[in-house]
């Protein structure tokens, strides 16, 4: 349950690193100044961490996980190391961010599963004030408007039949889910079908 006051937006999102590379693209021209910071595992210190152009460097630099700055074109924090590639950064600190967590495959009693990543962003409405609210809601719009050019809907099935829908998955991932039969999963231990999308979500998708 999301905390008072505060704003929230999450999507779970099926995607392989091409898949990863099209939605970092996106995003990037649709936020020209972005950048994403890596995320390494273990204790905070452990690993130097880095503001990157793009996703896939960060996810590349740092894992399962990386963090887009918002406002666009927001300062690193101190202890961060900007990348040359990075564009100039203004002198406002951040008052959001976005997760990008990817997908990956698991092996559990019955084989191998699809679990979901997610694209995921919060802030507080009283800690920023009403402006900066109004940028980082038209900022987290136009974040989402990305991952939709980059994804199409992934419409799926539980075992009792029930459709599921208000998720994403990426060209590449639709295909070897597609292709191979492959489960999904998206938190949880249940098991989910990928089907086809109702025709009315696919219009909405061209317009």
């Amino acid at each position: 349950m999301a905390l008072p006051g505060s704003r929230t937006k999450t999507t779970d999102v099926w995607s392989l690193p091409e898949d990863e590379q099209l939605i970092g693209q996106h995003i990037n021209e649709a936020l020209p100044r972005s950048g994403w910071l890596c995320s390494h595992p273990g204790p905070r210190g452990l690993h130097q961490v880095h503001l990157h152009r793009s996703l896939g460097k960060a996810l590349s630099c740092g894992g399962r996980q990386a963090f887009l700055l918002l406002p666009d074109g927001a300062r690193a924090p101190e202890d961060v190391l900007v990348d040359q590639a990075v564009g100039p950064r203004s002198d406002i600190g951040h008052s959001a961010i976005v997760q990008f967590l990817c997908s990956r495959r698991l092996q559990d009693g019955e084989g191998e599963v699809f679990e979901a990543g997610r694209l995921a962003a919060r802030w507080f409405e009283q800690q920023v004030g009403r402006e900066r609210h109004r940028l980082l809601t038209e900022e987290t719009r136009l974040v989402w408007t990305a991952l939709r050019a980059a994804t199409r809907p992934a419409c799926v099935e539980t075992t009792q039949g029930r459709r599921i829908s208000g998720m994403r998955i990426g060209p590449a991932a639709h295909d070897l889910v597609a292709n191979s039969g492959m489960p999904l999963k998206r938190g949880g231990v249940q098991r989910l079908r990928l089907v086809a999308a109702p025709p009315t979500t696919q219009l909405r998708e061209r317009l």
